[in-house]
């Protein structure tokens, strides 16, 4: 704010007409204050639309509602739970497995710890587990103030693949404090080996008994899981492993086979068909909201003076009413909202030349007009259509390609029949996106690269050049007022002056 010494004149207060007659002045840039802000807003009410757009579109991606295995889960089913659980790929069969031994760690158990004594030192082992080609080489570093329980949580820390544990262990005879490494990996073959005498000579005061060749000797050595697979004598490693497309979690041995029974997972893919459904029908309310919402034109943005007399409160019940219908009878979201009803809607062509559509598996507009498009679900027609005919409900999201020729106008066309509802309605979120942000960008765009920022950045420059012009007009008021008072100051004096000669 500009300091200004004003007259002394006492006849008139020459601020206040100055700021009575700015507010005059001022009115044009209020005018544009407000038309910003309505900018703005509109801006932000287009982008909020975007964001659902976005939770549509990532929706569809999490889900993986563009891949065939999502239409293809399959369900296994166990007559032995407390033996054998199972899960089933697309391709997964019914069988039967029997379980005659389990995959087991290799457990190394010292003798006691008597013998250690801390020192500063650095120690080097090379590991080698059962799916490993080489050894892997392993460094640990000890201080001579560590004590046992430091040296078992370095040994937790390192990369030797165990888990450390000491406490009070029975030896046969006697609990003795003992360190016990449990290797991490199940399976055959788990080695550690001390690189030198050094490192061997670790471990030996530790308790642990290491061979010639300085490896860990194993207390218990770990052993493969063994079992039959419809009767196919196999072994492996690890207690989880796939074959065949279903993947065995193995948890105890069994006296007969299991049987395994696959079946179309049902629950899993009406979950997500469901999600997506509904998550659609989130972005539709959204829209409807917005080109159906009421436009209070006697409510307009308030400037900062305004916002002066008004409380907290008062502000936002008034701005909240100013920034209704902004985007009532939109264009972009009417075309957008359309688009994707018709991606539903539209007969889809399969490959061997059947039309389908959404309405076969209990999919359909809800006849409710406040619903304004919105998808219902009628649950038991979908599941009975996913139970009897997954390869159709794949057919009806999934078919054809993601991408059309967008140079030929007659094959994209064709491309578009072929195409499931996902593929449709993935391609037709991106153009609607793309569409809002041409219009409002997003928060990452300069004001130059999107329609309404450009209207923003040119009525931001021209209430820069009028706050500029008012400036000008505010100082020319105060020269004059000022000039005045001074007359008037100077016509007071003459005044008393000549009072005085005609008073002697």
């Amino acid at each position: 704010m500009v300091n200004r010494i004003t007259g002394f004149s006492n006849v008139f207060d020459i601020d206040e007409i100055v700021s009575k007659l700015m507010k005059t002045e001022q009115a044009p840039l209020d005018k544009m204050t407000r038309q910003k802000q309505t900018l703005e807003w509109q801006r932000d009410s287009y982008r909020e639309v975007n964001s659902k757009v976005k939770e549509l579109g990532d929706l569809i991606s999490s889900l993986s509602l563009g891949y065939p295995s999502t239409y293809g889960a399959k369900k296994v089913t166990s007559s032995n739970e407390a033996a054998v659980t199972a899960t089933g790929s697309t391709n997964a069969t019914s069988g039967s497995i029997h379980v005659t031994q389990l995959a087991t760690a290799s457990v190394f158990k010292s003798s006691g710890t008597s013998g250690f004594t801390p020192a500063n030192g650095t120690f080097t082992f090379e590991v080698t587990t059962p799916d490993s080609t080489k050894p892997k080489t392993v460094t640990i570093n000890t201080s001579d103030s560590d004590t046992i329980d430091d040296i078992v949580k370095r040994l937790n820390n390192s990369q030797l693949g165990v888990t450390a544990y000491k406490g009070q262990i029975f030896d046969g005879t006697n609990y003795v404090d003992t360190i016990a490494l449990t290797s991490r990996t199940t399976g055959e073959g788990v080695n550690i080996k001390a690189a030198d005498g050094n490192s061997a000579s670790f471990l030996t005061q530790l308790g642990f008994q290491v061979d010639g060749d300085n490896k860990l000797v194993a207390t218990t050595q770990g052993q493969k899981a063994q079992y039959e697979i419809n009767g196919l004598k196999m072994e492996n490693n690890n207690n989880t492993f796939t074959q065949a497309g279903i993947t065995y979690e193995l948890k105890g041995t069994t006296d007969q086979p299991v049987s395994l029974n696959v079946s179309t997972d049902v629950d899993a893919i009406f979950d997500k068909i469901k999600q997506f459904v509904d998550k659609y029908n989130e972005l539709v309310e959204q829209i409807n909201g917005k080109v159906n919402e009421k436009r209070n034109r006697d409510y307009q943005p308030l400037t900062a003076e305004e916002k002066k007399g008004m409380s907290d409160k008062e502000v936002e019940l008034w701005e909240t009413t100013a920034k209704s219908g902004l985007l009532r009878s939109d264009a972009i979201l009417r075309s957008g909202a359309s688009k994707m009803r018709s991606d539903f809607y539209a007969e889809i062509t399969t490959s061997d030349a059947n039309k389908i559509q959404i309405t076969q598996i209990g999919i359909a507009t809800s006849d409710k007009y406040k619903d304004g498009g919105k998808l219902v679900i009628d649950d038991n027609k979908l599941r009975k259509a996913i139970e009897e005919d997954p390869q159709k409900i794949s057919q009806m999201f999934i078919s054809g390609s993601l991408n059309v020729d967008s140079k030929d106008k007659d094959k994209a066309q064709q491309q578009y029949k072929e195409q499931g509802i996902i593929y449709r309605v993935q391609n037709s979120l991106t153009a609607f996106s793309k569409s809002i942000q041409t219009k409002a960008g997003s928060t990452t765009m300069e004001l130059k690269e999107y329609g309404l920022g450009k209207n923003l950045d040119s009525l931001g420059k021209r209430m820069s050049t009028f706050q500029d012009r008012l400036k000008m007009v505010e100082a020319r008021y105060y020269k004059k007022f000022n000039a005045m008072d001074s007359a008037i100051q100077k016509l007071n004096n003459q005044s008393g002056y000549l009072s005085q000669l005609l008073g002697q």
